[in-house]
């Protein structure tokens, strides 16, 4: 992190920009410092702080990097099909990596988000619905896609940062660049200069010091978060927390417990209300996700009842704690053991997956689940996959 002294500051600026603007920098920083969060002027200056080319940062915000800042590629859904990852480029991610670590991390989520900081995981969230005898699970489609650079630039705005340097961080963390089959979840504005006018009124703002957004280009296509990048994850989260906000009051006045997981929504309750039906909650639930500017995923609703099975984020939640199923115990023990009798070439092939990696990859994610929960049965699993790595070589050597 950069150091600096507020007094040094004041005296630098005012020689150069007089006292007035002086004041108003070291007001800004202060307040900034004051947050905890680390205090940028200007692109210029993220520029020297991260060691990215302020070449490099002007194009991206001005879209005109779009190509060569991400390399997309496509990786298979436990549920099936395809999930479009953005591999992002050193120089981007340096940034990306920067804003994430020193500023989104230090933001605090709804109390109901579990999902990417520190304090939250699969168990805890699980956690808060055992015992339950009605969980309702619904899902978000395209949930980082809905997430547009307007949304991005509020929270930073939100966060304190000056107008045109959270207009530049919301460029530097979206992107315009999806896939065919993709583009129609992107927003086209008719007018480009409409869709900017948000931005230039508050630059326009006393002490902004900003007449006109320094970018020529007018752009029809709103960017979203890149699923890949290292801020889009808390980005969503922050963006979603006034759906979160909705979802809970409903919640609390109709006696449910929610939580949210990324793009997967709970509701737990030991008995519905006279008030609400199956039916009716359904309704009201999704009437939210929609008002809050999400969508849901019809296909992937799921109400449990009295006597059902009741499965949160994977985990069974129908005790005390949470606990994995002995369906994933034993999909996980024959993986392992058609690794290693075969390699993971063909084990992967036999599974009908794309690739070895992608096998690899998966088969590594279902063993670091079980940690989360089994501690014991992850240090046998990890144990077995070390041995195949031996018998086989590590995936470097594949």
């Amino acid at each position: 992190m950069e150091t600096w002294s507020a007094h040094q500051l004041f005296t630098t600026a005012e020689r150069s920009i007089g006292k007035s603007a002086a004041y108003a920098l070291q007001s800004y920083a202060q307040s900034l410092e004051a947050k905890k969060l680390p205090v940028v002027f200007t692109l210029r200056h993220l520029s020297t702080i991260t060691g990215v080319s302020y070449r490099v940062l002007h194009q991206t915000v001005n879209r005109k990097r779009e190509a060569c800042n991400y390399r997309m590629y496509a990786i298979k859904k436990r549920s099936g099909g395809r999930r479009i990852i953005h591999s992002v480029c050193e120089d981007l991610i340096r940034v990306q990596d920067f804003v994430n670590r020193e500023i989104l991390q230090r933001c605090q989520p709804h109390p109901a988000s579990f999902a990417f900081h520190s304090s939250g995981g699969i168990k805890e969230c699980a956690s808060m619905h055992c015992g339950a005898r009605w969980v309702f699970q619904f899902d978000l489609s395209d949930f980082f896609y809905d997430v547009t650079e307007i949304d991005v630039y509020r929270i930073f705005d939100d966060l304190g940062y000056r107008s045109l340097l959270a207009f530049e961080l919301a460029r530097l963390c979206t992107t315009t660049k999806l896939p065919r089959h993709l583009k129609h979840l992107l927003y086209h504005c008719a007018n480009p200069d409409n869709l900017i006018q948000d931005f230039e009124d508050d630059f326009e703002k006393p002490g902004n010091g900003v007449r006109r957004l320094p970018y020529p280009e007018r752009h029809g296509v709103v960017g979203v978060l890149p699923q890949g990048a290292p801020t889009s994850p808390m980005l969503s989260n922050l963006a979603a927390r006034r759906m979160d906000e909705l979802l809970q009051s409903f919640a609390f006045d109709s006696g449910f417990v929610y939580t949210r997981y990324a793009d997967d929504l709970t509701f737990s309750a030991a008995r519905l209300q006279d008030k609400h039906g199956v039916c009716s909650v359904r309704r009201e639930v999704i009437g939210l996700i929609r008002k809050s500017g999400f969508k849901e995923n019809s296909k992937k609703s799921r109400i449990a009842g009295p006597g059902s099975k009741k499965v949160v984020l994977g985990l069974l939640v129908d005790g005390d704690t949470p606990r994995i199923s002995r369906e994933t115990y034993r999909r996980i023990d024959r993986l392992l053991y058609g690794a290693l009798q075969n390699g993971f070439e063909s084990a992967s092939a036999f599974n009908k997956f794309d690739s070895a990696l992608g096998f690899y990859n998966h088969l590594g994610g279902l063993i670091a689940f079980v940690k989360s929960v089994d501690e014991k049965r992850w240090s046998e699993f990890s144990n077995r996959m070390r041995g195949i790595e031996q018998k086989w070589g590590d995936f470097g050597d594949i």
